[in-house]
């Protein structure tokens, strides 16, 4: 299924390796510790430069186009870094803030930021050691796969890089660890029981968060940025939306709709055709208030199905009741419509199984394609190419 919106390198990828990039992520062993050599080789360069980076999130909410969010950036690094790879100017005091402008001194991105309105900036140097704090509203771009309704599973992601300038393509954009080895993520807005978004506590160890930090580069192609290989903070949130009330709507309720043809056959002509094409329009309505996708969907399949069920029904009935002789009633059809609504029932049954264990196999493959070939860095080629 294809979503409704849209690291360091490896030696081989499956497929075709893109361009931009060292590759994509590989299940052969041999690769993986080709391509955990190659990163532990860039992560213990000399010439390159170490910037820890962490957030918190605040608050979030879907907008049009994406989700905003009240958004709090951190950045560790040496005061060394500030003049020569940022080509910053540093600031004369050890704490510096300021208030409603978009000054920073790394220089940083949100890849799929569409709209941004900063709030504060803070500067903080304590022995040498900078802590910078860009405090914001950002609306992002947000994935979605909905071709498993009522089953739907969302991402948010957040794409933080250097913007290329000065010397950061010497700069190891890293994710801040805590003492297990876990992204240091402060995502509470996203625990509570009044969210609109909802994430279990030990997301991290279930997949649902994942923090990696990618590697692009761009040193034979550089697409029209500057040379160099440079690192980004991808982190990205995965929510299975609640499905109960649309489950309800779109699939119980038009299979109750579907049972109710078994007291048609006892319906003289007129009144017959009447009720099957009020059960029809009424699946009909059912299709009007779906969520707008761009494929059809697991909840579309079947209410397109028990519509199609129903006109044949009533056109079946119709004609059998109109060549009888006295136009009546046709009671001795119940038994075959009875078992008909049974098969129906049992076939709605069994298709949304397959569509539930289908999406669960859609989760398991997007955290897959998230996955790490080191302790903290994943696939740059396999997840860009999705979020």
């Amino acid at each position: 299924p294809r979503p409704s919106s849209t690291y360091l390198a490896q030696t081989k990828s499956r497929g075709a390796p893109e361009s931009g990039s060292r590759g994509a992520s590989t299940s052969d062993g041999a690769d993986d510790d080709a391509t955990r050599a190659a990163i532990d080789e860039l992560l213990s360069d000399p010439a390159r430069r170490n910037v820890v980076h962490s957030y918190s999130l605040h608050a979030a909410t879907e907008v049009e186009g994406g989700l905003k969010l009240h958004l709090v950036l951190k950045f560790r690094y040496d005061e060394a870094l500030i003049e020569e790879y940022f080509g910053a100017t540093k600031p004369s005091k050890a704490v510096e803030k300021r208030y409603g402008d978009a000054h920073r001194l790394f220089p940083y991105c949100i890849f799929n930021s569409i709209e941004e309105t900063n709030i504060s900036w803070t500067y903080q140097n304590k022995d040498g050691k900078v802590y910078e704090r860009i405090e914001l509203f950002v609306t992002v771009t947000s994935v979605t796969y909905s071709r498993y309704h009522p089953h739907i599973l969302k991402l948010l992601c957040l794409k933080v890089g250097s913007d290329g300038t000065a010397k950061t393509g010497a700069i190891n954009l890293r994710p801040e660890l805590d003492e297990a080895g876990r992204p240091n993520v402060d995502f509470g807005v996203f625990k509570k029981e009044t969210s609109e978004y909802r994430i279990a506590d030990n997301g991290v160890e279930t997949g649902d968060v994942v923090c990696r930090m990618v590697v692009r580069d761009l040193t034979k192609q550089s697409l029209g940025n500057s040379s160099g290989v440079y690192t980004r903070v991808y982190t990205v949130f995965l929510f299975e939306a609640p499905h109960g009330e649309d489950l309800t709507k779109f699939i119980i309720f038009s299979s109750l709709l579907v049972q109710l043809s078994i007291f048609m056959p006892a319906l003289e002509l007129a009144d017959m055709i009447g009720s099957g094409l009020s059960l029809v329009l009424t699946q009909v309505a059912l299709l009007f208030v779906m969520p707008a996708t761009a494929e059809i969907t697991t909840s579309e399949t079947i209410v397109v199905g028990h519509a199609c069920f129903l006109l044949l029904i009533t056109l079946g009935l119709g004609v059998s009741i109109a060549s009888s002789p006295e136009g009546a009633a046709h009671s001795s059809w119940q038994p075959c419509v009875v078992a008909a609504d049974v098969g129906v029932a049992l076939a709605t049954a069994a298709w949304y199984r397959r569509e539930r264990m289908a999406f669960k196999g859609l989760v398991g493959r997007v955290k897959d394609r998230l996955r790490a070939v080191h302790p903290f860095v994943g696939a740059f080629g396999a997840i860009d190419r999705h979020i």
